[in-house]
């Protein structure tokens, strides 16, 4: 892995990659200085081999992620039949027996989360169905889409091991840059001649491919996973509708072109497709369903809602007015609730900090997992206290809002913001991220390791500039990657 500082730059390159969805380019710092937010000229080069030990560690870190995930749900008594019924009328849930409750999810939320979790899991799921009475009717069965994520990770190449830094489960961008953008800048500026050129295979892995040289076919994210919800509601048609929505007060458009380019590949792989707004999102009080109610203006109906793709935080969604009759329309799969992608259990359970300390707590001492990990607790934790250099990260946080790095008991930097105004915290062993020279001075690289459907599929490269550059953030820029370049 090396950072080559002086590649070559495309002529009318801006308005390219504009053409290509990056049509939020310009950074604007906090002195007022506007900056490109893709970096034309430089790109890291990575040998074959660092490449497959990224993609290693990143199926070896998500499976350890899953596992985590089965530990969580299992410490919130609603995980068994008998808890449900114990807590159909009844509050059950409190920091000090549930793990969910101590993160803050509401205990509304919980029956989803859990029930979204084991969904496809047909030994889970059925095998009260002979027993009327012990069924209740999220024991229905039913499945739950889940199509991307990303993995930060820490990585210096040959020589060192990647680890992870976070989990961007629910609602990662840099999706267009990382599988549309850099893939051009690669085909143009030729500056590799390797088969595989980069690490990027994140929009075939989307839609799919056919049968070619003795490989068999490949459906894609999208139609194995919506395959598989046909399966559990046979009333959806062969080719369900799937909305797409954003949040509009975001003025950047980043959160509408990634949501865009998301329903660009379903509607690739076949299906029919909408752009909405959040706002646009309605609720029937007499139907108990999820509507899209147009805005003035325009012309069709308010609708029902299937399957909704939603970038925008579940845990902004469940503490916002209306969240309850979302979580309750989930509840029964008979009564046409509406899909939600990604689903309640990737922000709850995999796109939080806390599952940090719970992977450390799990694999800590496996030295063949653990190598992937960095020590980690919760931050009023006996543990914590004897880290004497560290990152400390809200739970609930993004774009490293409320991050603090701490070397040797002292503050290197950090990043006030809302985050982490609860008060729930973790500490993480501190791992300063690797350090090259860049033409406006040094510049740390985080790995964004991209999962389809759960499989690795690509990279993207973000990097910050100087201290503050340590923690990932919005003012961070794209580096695109070759892979042995010439």
């Amino acid at each position: 892995m090396r950072r080559v500082p002086h590649g070559p730059i495309r002529d009318g390159w801006k308005l390219t990659n504009f053409s290509l969805g990056l049509t939020y380019n310009d950074t604007e710092l906090p002195d007022g200085t506007m900056v490109s937010y893709w970096q034309e000229g430089p790109y890291y080069d990575f040998t074959a081999a660092e490449i497959e030990e990224l993609e290693t560690a990143t199926a070896a870190i998500h499976e350890m992620c899953l596992e985590a995930g089965d530990w969580m749900v299992k410490q919130c008594p609603r995980h068994t039949v008998q808890g449900r019924r114990d807590g159909y009328f009844a509050s059950i849930c409190n920091p000090s027996t549930c793990f969910l409750a101590k993160i803050g999810v509401p205990e509304f939320a919980h029956e989803q989360v859990i029930r979204t979790w084991f969904d496809g899991d047909a030994e889970t799921w059925t095998h009260y169905d002979k027993d009327p009475d012990m069924r209740l009717p999220m024991e229905t069965p039913d499945y739950s889409p889940s199509v991307y994520g990303r993995l930060d990770l820490w990585y210096n190449g040959a020589g060192s091991t990647p680890k992870l830094l976070e989990f961007n489960a629910q609602t990662p961008t840099s999706l267009v840059e990382s599988a549309v953008v850099q893939w051009h800048w690669a085909d143009q500026t030729g500056v590799t001649k390797h088969p595989w050129r980069q690490w990027n295979s994140i929009h075939d892995r989307l839609v799919g491919w056919p049968a070619a040289d003795g490989e068999p076919a490949d459906l894609g994210a999208w139609r194995r996973n919506i395959n598989k919800l046909r399966e559990a509601r046979t009333w959806l048609p062969e080719k369900p509708k799937i909305f797409f929505a954003y949040e509009t007060s975001e003025a950047s458009g980043e959160d509408r072109m990634n949501v865009a380019y998301l329903m660009a590949t379903a509607e690739e792989a076949g299906y029919p497709v909408e752009l909405i707004a959040m706002s646009q999102i309605g609720w029937d009080v007499a139907g108990d369903r999820v509507l899209f109610v147009p805005g003035p203006g325009q012309e069709h109906k308010s609708e029902p809602i299937d399957i909704i793709f939603m970038l925008y935080p579940w845990e902004w969604f469940w503490t916002e007015e209306g969240g309850k009759a979302f979580f309750r329309n989930m509840a029964d799969p008979t009564k046409h609730g509406t899909v939600w992608i990604e689903p309640p259990y990737k922000a709850a359970l995999l796109g939080n900090k806390a599952i940090l300390p719970v992977l450390w707590m799990l694999f800590g001492d496996h030295p063949e997992r653990s190598k992937y990990l960095l020590p980690a607790y919760f931050a009023e934790s006996a543990k914590a206290a004897t880290l004497t250099s560290y990152a400390k990260k809200p739970i609930w946080g993004r774009e490293g809002g409320s991050v603090t790095l701490v070397r040797d008991g002292k503050t290197i930097t950090e990043n006030p913001s809302e985050y982490g105004s609860d008060g729930r915290f973790i500490v993480q062993e501190l791992c300063e991220l690797p350090s090259f020279d860049g033409l406006e001075g040094t510049v740390h690289p985080v790995i964004g390791s991209w999962l389809i459907d759960g499989e690795p599929a690509g990279l993207g490269i973000r990097e910050g500039l100087g201290v503050s550059g340590l923690v990932t953030n919005n003012m961070s820029f794209f580096v695109p990657h070759a892979i042995e370049a010439d």
